[in-house]
């Protein structure tokens, strides 16, 4: 994703490449059977959006029997990246700090901000 301007993956393109990158290959079969362990889809639907994610280069084909083997060609790291930056400058006019704070703000948990004073801790040292 790196130098080039991509659409981010939609949903259903990012649950299929969630599966493989814990996979690391599948066929169509196995995508679909272990979304269909979270929640209701159907098998053309899969391979449909699959095709389509070979054609915009999201997943790469290996052809042979019994079927073809998917595996990620979009990094997770990336494409988390890319959404990440996305959010921040849609919703918050490219403001890192304003995403943390909204966050913090919607946490009723003291742990995250704890957790985050020490992410922030860490950032600081690292840049000594």
């Amino acid at each position: 994703m790196k130098g080039q301007k991509k659409k981010l993956p939609t949903s259903a393109e990012l649950e299929i490449l969630e599966v493989l990158w814990e996979l690391k290959k599948a066929t169509v079969r196995e995508v679909h059977d272990a979304i269909s362990a979270r929640k209701k889809c159907v098998y053309t639907s899969t391979l449909k959006t699959m095709q389509k994610m070979t054609t915009k280069k999201l997943i790469g084909r290996i052809a042979g029997s019994p079927g073809h083997v998917f595996y990620p060609l979009a990094k997770e790291e990336e494409v988390r990246n890319h959404t990440v930056k996305e959010l921040i400058n849609k919703f918050f006019n490219g403001s890192y700090s304003s995403l943390a704070l909204h966050a913090l703000g919607n946490s009723s948990n003291d742990e995250n901000m704890e957790e985050l004073i020490k992410v922030v801790n860490q950032l600081k040292n690292n840049k000594k």
